[in-house]
């Protein structure tokens, strides 16, 4: 169910989700959180679609905000989507113009649930630094995604700018989808790692698109292999092979294949194992970040100490080295 309220207010829209919950039986128990959605308006639909996905697994308050006609008179179109058109939640879309779209955050307060914890997500233009803009500051947990900066630079062959708003713009409680979609990779090179016999390595290699996820799987291995990764560019639109050379002349390599659910795994003198390979939905990737309100300290981790080294080696045209340290398997990222 759609309820369209035209040139109306938060405190109205407020006393809308109060009148459902009381005469339709629309309830806000069960909510885990509230997650602010801002976004430009052609990407209102699929970013609700991705939310609605992901509240199956997390029941929340989806407050979408987007601006419009910053200059003329100040106004705020809403709809509230509650049943077959909210998944597992509740869903308010503000549609402000004019001053009111330069303040989301007084904006979206009054519809925060008590006492749950606030996500806000970017899915498509980034704010350089998420945690001091004026919507970030209310969440405990802010979400970005490199790759939906990365389709506005599609003439540019570099994403070094988008690497070091990374660096400079972090703070804890930051994350980026580019480096969730990793997590299935992540899993599979650590089991890969502890199939016998086990070998130093001293040298990998990544292969897939000149991307921000290409250049965090890069500068993750060379952070805990402590040998050099070079990252090898191709047309390819995701990550499609990681190799590992090892000390005793052998090979493992990991490779997707342009296959969408699995990838082929190559070991020197073994039989090529079939293993599971997903390639992330964008709701799948949300999904996994809402399941933590905590920071990421691998992430922060990455972006603060590991990633300066690889855009520095990237500077000077070789391969980046991190320290050596264990290869976690994928899900503990925390």
């Amino acid at each position: 169910m759609i309820i369209p309220l035209y040139a109306t207010s938060t405190a109205q829209v407020a006393t809308k989700l109060v009148e459902l919950r009381e005469d339709g039986g629309v309830t806000a128990l069960g909510r885990v959180l509230t997650l602010i959605i801002q976004c430009q308006a052609g990407e209102i639909e699929t970013s609700i679609q991705a939310a609605n996905l992901a509240s199956m697994e997390h029941p929340c308050r989806v407050v979408v905000l987007t601006a419009e006609d910053l200059d003329g008179p100040s106004s705020m179109d809403a709809q509230i989507r509650v049943g077959s058109d909210a998944g597992a939640s509740e869903v308010v879309v503000l549609r402000l113009r004019g001053p009111a779209g330069r303040h989301h955050d007084a904006v979206a307060t009054p519809l925060l649930l008590a006492d749950a914890p606030v996500v806000v997500w970017w899915p498509d233009r980034r704010p350089p630094a998420p945690a001091r803009d004026r919507l970030g500051a209310l969440a405990s947990r802010r979400i970005t995604d490199a790759s939906a900066a990365e389709r506005a630079l599609a003439e540019s062959a570099s994403r070094v700018p988008l690497l070091e708003e990374l660096i400079s713009g972090y703070s804890p409680g930051d994350s980026d989808l580019s480096w969730t979609r990793l997590t299935p990779w992540r899993a599979q090179l650590a089991a890969a790692l502890e199939i016998p016999p086990c070998e130093a390595i001293t040298s990998a290699t990544v292969t897939g698109p000149e991307s921000t996820a290409s250049h965090l799987m890069a500068t993750w291995l060379a952070d805990r292999l402590g040998a050099p990764v070079r990252h090898q560019a191709t047309d390819a639109p995701f990550v499609t092979a990681v190799e590992f050379h090892l000390s005793g002349g052998r090979r493992v390599l990991l490779d997707k294949e342009l296959e969408e659910s699995q990838a082929v795994l190559r070991i020197t003198g073994q039989v090529d194992r079939v293993v599971t390979l997903s390639r992330r939905s964008r709701s799948e990737a949300l999904a996994e970040e809402l399941r933590h309100f905590e920071p990421d300290d691998a992430y922060g981790h990455l972006v603060t100490q590991a990633l300066p080294a690889h855009l520095a080696a990237l500077a000077g045209g070789g391969a980046v080295t991190g320290q050596a340290g264990p290869i976690a398997a994928a899900g503990d990222g925390r």
